[in-house]
């Protein structure tokens, strides 16, 4: 009772003297939850409005839901203050803190955090008084600043939350040169807000978005600080920003977006071969560019984020540092000779101003199997402008073993005897041509990708391409088949031409091409889709589409496992459905020259789409008694429209099913065909009889002779 009179006493007197401070308000000694009354000196928890105090002699505090404060200082505190999970402790209201004390913890103290990202300090206040930050070396969890107007912040010493966010959403703060461990720091919200880093050391481990700015209404001061990005994966997103030192640090792909100014950049790679740099934005360096794989296998590559688009570096007085580091779509603003840095210099295509080793053959050797990455090639291991020979005398059973991310220019097994087996066992790339031998086998399920931007060609000499993804990514290049080609894959098209030559293709799992990135696609040879799923998908954006004289054949004949035709509403050479459960993607007007409805025995049928119109030349059937066809719409009760622009349509033994036969054309089904429901334009006879009724053709007619 004592104390409340007291606390009273103190209101009141505050209240006479017109002070604008509010409550003092300390934690008891018997400590407690932050939001019961009894755990604080004159039994009520503190409000928005008054300054919350952890004194020596205070007792162990939970912070609890709906914990709140103007500031809170616990320099002089010995406890244990636990930061439950999932709980926020507001600081702030419209008044800077007492002595503009923002947060304040003490050396003695322990502060437990129960969650690192869900444990929050949000510090709201609204007063121009820029208030102090001082975490005395304490771990916290995650620190937001989000005043709805004028608030402002500085912090006084280190910051630690290696596992949180640091998020500045309004307000004005400092870090004061500080040191920042943290997971992220982001500030994207759109609001007025600055940030001032000074000298400040901040280090990153996000793997994502480790620094996410957005330019809308931030004011940045961070020409003096040094950022350290340490996840891999990690973004830097610096809102078109003047930086000082910013350094990535770790391995598998770091990123810079917007447009940037650095005083020193610096990637340095790790004992990994797959380091990358990747620009989604141009950048300026004014300092000194720091470029550094880790050895010349684990190499560096630095590129654009956008196939084909360079990005540029403007380098103008800036000190260039590179080793062991290939390039890819990058433009120097200055140009700068690489030729002769450490590990060389690797030149995979669209690079300018930059002068790169010179290319040179590399010859393996030997009978032994042998690695890419070890062997002892002419010179190096291949640079992705250096032609491959594997020409060795090989003893049977001995495997090359493909591990590095760019496996150079052509690669060419002429010459090699015996029976080599070629394993690619990581993701991979080619800037030219492959030719295979006959006698080799192929294994392995990583991707391989055809880079090259002249003509190039893929020669497999009959030697099936193995179970993984070949992608066709040749910005301005052309890829062609020199002879037949079958693969257990998956053929990606994402870039530049890919030209069967004639050839028949035949492939086990799928075929794309819906990038929507420039590309053609030449078709000339019968392309055989065996297997089941999803077999050819195509977007007709940015595609150009030749395929006259090809056909496509799906054949998968499990019944019950669905095959799946996607044609972009493209125009196509024939097509011939000799499998069952075929399904032609709706909402797509496909037009083919031949349409071969060969699905005997299917008990689910070929579904043509129920939105759109696939237009034919001509429409065949091999179906019989006992080997009948069926035909479907992929929507039951809506009709699937099949168009001809004239000539007769003549089929039999086909079961149909919601099919709208249009156009000019005469549409026979046949005597034997079943009319099972929803259709229109057919007719479920056969064609009249050529020698039927007055029909005469190829007949002279002549004057009789007059005694006759």
């Amino acid at each position: 009772m004592l104390r409340l009179l007291g606390a009273l006493l103190l209101m009141l007197v505050s209240v006479l003297a017109g002070t604008v401070h509010a409550a003092v308000i300390t934690a008891d000694a018997a400590g407690g939850n932050w939001t019961t009354g009894a755990t604080w000196i004159g039994g009520a928890a503190p409000t928005a409005a008054d300054d919350a105090v952890l004194a020596a002699t205070s007792g162990n505090v939970t912070v609890t839901s709906g914990a709140v404060a103007r500031s809170l200082d616990a320099t002089s505190y010995l406890g244990i203050l636990t930061h439950s999970a999932s709980v926020t402790l507001t600081l702030g209201d419209g008044t800077a803190g007492a002595g503009n004390i923002a947060l304040r913890l003490g050396a003695g103290m322990t502060y437990t955090v129960g969650g690192a990202t869900t444990s929050i300090i949000n510090y709201i206040s609204t007063s121009a008084t820029q208030q102090t930050i001082d975490y005395a070396g304490k771990t916290v969890g995650a620190q937001t600043f989000n005043a709805t107007s004028n608030g402002s912040w500085q912090l006084v010493s280190a910051l630690t939350m290696t596992s949180a966010t640091l998020t500045l959403t309004k307000g004005t703060l400092d870090l004061n040169g500080q040191t920042i461990n943290a997971n992220l720091v982001a500030s994207n919200s759109g609001s007025v807000r600055s940030l001032t880093c000074g000298a400040a050391a901040i280090t990153l481990a996000a793997t994502t978005t480790a620094w996410n700015f957005a330019a809308s209404n931030l004011t940045l001061s961070c020409a003096s600080s040094t950022i350290t990005l340490t996840g891999g994966g990690a973004v830097f997103t610096g809102a078109g920003g003047t930086y000082g030192t910013v350094v990535f640090s770790a391995a598998i792909q770091q990123e810079i977006t917007d447009s940037n100014t650095f005083s020193v950049l610096t990637r340095t790679g790790t004992a990994a071969k797959t380091n990358e740099f990747r620009l989604r934005a141009n950048q300026t360096v004014t300092g000194t560019l720091n470029l550094n794989g880790n050895s010349a296998i684990n190499r560096m590559l630095v590129r654009s984020d956008t196939l084909g688009t360079a990005r540029t570096i403007t380098n103008s007085g800036a000190t260039m540092s590179w080793s062991n580091v290939d390039f890819r779509d990058i433009t120097l603003g200055t140009a700068f000779d690489a030729s002769a840095i450490t590990g060389n210099s690797g030149d995979c295509l669209g690079n300018t101003n930059i002068t790169f080793t010179t290319a040179a053959t590399q010859t393996a050797t030997g009978t032994a199997s042998f690695t890419w990455s070890t062997h002892g090639w002419t010179s190096r291991v291949p640079l992705c402008q250096d032609n491959v020979v594997i020409n060795n005398a090989f003893i049977a059973g001995r495997t090359v073993t493909l591990d590095m991310p760019r496996a150079g220019k052509s690669i060419d097994w002429t010459g090699a005897t015996g029976t080599p087996a070629w394993s690619i066992s990581t993701t991979t790339e080619v800037y030219g041509s492959i030719t295979k031998i006959s006698a080799m086998t192929q294994s392995g399920t990583s991707q391989l990708s055809f880079m090259g931007r002249s003509s190039q060609t893929l020669t497999t000499a009959g030697v099936s391409w193995p179970n993984t993804t070949m992608t066709v990514s040749m910005v301005g290049g052309t890829l062609t088949l020199a002879d037949n080609f079958i693969c257990t894959c998956a053929l990606t098209h994402a870039n530049g031409t890919f030209n069967d030559g004639g050839f028949a293709v035949e492939i086990f799992v799928s075929f794309t091409s819906n990038s929507g990135l420039t590309r053609a696609l030449t078709m000339a040879g019968t392309w055989t889709m065996t297997g089941t799923g999803t077999k050819w998908t195509v977007s007709s954006t940015g595609l150009t589409l030749t395929a006259t004289g090809s056909t496509i054949v799906i054949n998968d004949t499990t019944q019950g496992a669905s095959k799946v035709f996607t044609g972009g509403g493209m125009t196509y050479g024939n097509i011939t459905f000799s499998g069952k459960n075929i399904t032609v993607s709706t909402g797509q007007s496909n037009t083919f020259a031949t349409m071969a409805l060969n699905n005997l025995g299917d008990t689910t049928g070929v579904a043509l789409p129920s939105t759109g119109t696939t237009t034919v030349t001509d429409f065949t059937s091999t179906a019989s008694s006992g080997n009948e066809a069926k035909l479907i719409s992929t929507t039951a009760g809506n009709d699937a429209t099949l168009s001809r622009a004239s000539g007769t349509t003549s089929v039999d033994w086909v079961s149909i099913k919601d099919s709208a036969a249009a156009g000019g054309a005469s549409w026979y089904a046949g005597a034997n065909s079943t009319d099972v429901s929803g259709n229109s334009g057919w007719v479920f006879t056969a064609p009249p009889s050529a020698s039927g009724g007055m029909f005469f053709t190829n007949i002279l007619l002549e004057r009789p002779y007059a005694n006759q």
